[in-house]
C-alpha cells in the first residue's frame, strides 16, 4: 500500500513540533466494512485526549476540515488543517450502499459535486469514490481516520440523526454502526478521540453519552431559553449572537465554542463574548 507523507507542524507551548503524516491510499475498489475494522485499527492515545483539548483555551476545530477555503472533506483541506496545527477535525458522515461512512454533509452530491445527482445511502462507494470536487474526491472516515496521528480529535456528525428526533430503523441502524466502527477503530476507547456532535433538536447525543462519549452541541439563539444545557457537554453558538446568548451559556459552566469563523475579526469577537473554543473554516486565516 503506498504511502505519500505529508509534514506539518504540531503546536504545542515552548515551539512548533514537525510531524509527518503518512497518507494511505486504496486501490482496487472497495474493501468491505467488517474488513477495514480489523485492518486498519488505531492505536488510542493512553491519555483522554478529549479533555485535554477541550481545556485548552482556546480549542479549535477545523470545520468540514477547512471547508470555506477548500471544498469540504477533500484532501486538500485535511492536509491544510494538519500543515495549520489543527488538533481536531469536524467530520459529517452518512452510510452509502456499501456500508462506507462517508464524509459529506448533504443527503445527496448536487451541492458540492455540481452536475450530479447521487443519494449517498443508495449508492455504492464504488461510484461515489469517482467523483470530484474542485480539489478532489470525496472520502470516507476511515480514509480521514487513517491519517490523523494519535493525538487528533474527531468530531463526528451523524448526520441523518444529529438534527433531529430520529426513529427510521435505517437511520438508527446506521448510527449504531457507526459507533461500533469508531469503538474498533480507536481501540475499544473511542470517547478519548471522539466528541459527539448534536443540534437541539437531536437525541443521538444521548445515545452517544450512554455509551461513554462527551456531546457537543452546535445551537442557535432561539434555542437557548428552551434547552437544557446541562445535557451537553460542551455547546456551541454563531459568534455573531447577542451578549445576551452568550452570557445564558457562559453560566451554564460549560465549554463553549463559537462557529463558524473565517477571519481573525471574527475569532476575536467570539473571544471576547467568552468563547473557550473556536469552529473554524479557512485553515490558512484562522488556526491554533
Amino acid at each position: 500500500m503506498p504511502e505519500h507523507p505529508v509534514i506539518y507542524r504540531r503546536r504545542r507551548d515552548g515551539g512548533d513540533i514537525p510531524g509527518t503524516v503518512h497518507l494511505r491510499r486504496r486501490e482496487g475498489g472497495d474493501i468491505p466494512l467488517e474488513v477495514r475494522r480489523q485492518t486498519t485499527p488505531v492505536t488510542p492515545a493512553d491519555e483522554d485526549v478529549v479533555s485535554r483539548f477541550l481545556a485548552a483555551r482556546p480549542f479549535y476545530i477545523s470545520h468540514r476540515m477547512g471547508g470555506t477555503e477548500y471544498p469540504e472533506f477533500t484532501q486538500a483541506g485535511l492536509d491544510a488543517s494538519l500543515r495549520a496545527g489543527f488538533q481536531a477535525l469536524e467530520v459529517s458522515v452518512r452510510r452509502c450502499a456499501s456500508g462506507d461512512f462517508v464524509a459529506i454533509h448533504d443527503w445527496k452530491t448536487s451541492r458540492t459535486v455540481p452536475g450530479t445527482d447521487y443519494q449517498i445511502w443508495n449508492t455504492q462507494w464504488s461510484t461515489l469514490r469517482t467523483l470530484r470536487q474542485a480539489s478532489g474526491g470525496l472520502m470516507r472516515l476511515s480514509d480521514i481516520v487513517d491519517q490523523i496521528p494519535d493525538d487528533m480529535i474527531l468530531a463526528i456528525d451523524h448526520k441523518t440523526t444529529s438534527s433531529e428526533d430520529q426513529r427510521n430503523p435505517g437511520d438508527l441502524a446506521s448510527e449504531e454502526s457507526l459507533l461500533e466502527y469508531l469503538d474498533t477503530a480507536f481501540g475499544g476507547h473511542p470517547e478519548r478521540r471522539v466528541l459527539w456532535k448534536a443540534f437541539a433538536r437531536g437525541t443521538s447525543a444521548a445515545r452517544a453519552k450512554a455509551r461513554g462519549y462527551r456531546t457537543m452541541a452546535m445551537l442557535y439563539p432561539n434555542e437557548v431559553t428552551t434547552s437544557d444545557l446541562s445535557q451537553w457537554d460542551v455547546i456551541g453558538m454563531e459568534w455573531n449572537a447577542g451578549a445576551e446568548v452568550w452570557n445564558s451559556l457562559l453560566a451554564s459552566g460549560r465549554p463553549t465554542i463559537a462557529h463558524i469563523i473565517v477571519n481573525e475579526a471574527q475569532a476575536q469577537q467570539a473571544l471576547a463574548k467568552g468563547a473557550n473554543g473556536l469552529m473554524a473554516s479557512y485553515p490558512s486565516r484562522v488556526h491554533p
